[in-house]
């Protein structure tokens, strides 16, 4: 079980979620923005470490691709 965090983009279908890790007080900052149609939807929101390991590792599991 992989318990690091990776700063940075992930992608799939519209939907792109970046991670940037608050090493002060060890929370990530996961930024999503949702693209359907001529629609954009933008949602902000600081998540402990843990959960957001299992957050990025769920992306990950469904295919999201890393790209940056």
């Amino acid at each position: 079980m992989s318990t690091l965090i990776y700063n940075g983009q992930y992608e799939s279908e519209g939907h792109t979620v970046s991670f940037v890790v608050c090493e002060e007080d060890e929370t990530v900052l996961i930024k999503e923005m949702f693209i359907s149609g001529s629609n954009v939807s933008n949602n902000e929101r600081k998540e402990s470490l843990a959960k957001a390991i299992e957050f990025q590792k769920h992306l990950i599991k469904f295919g999201y691709d890393k790209v940056s």
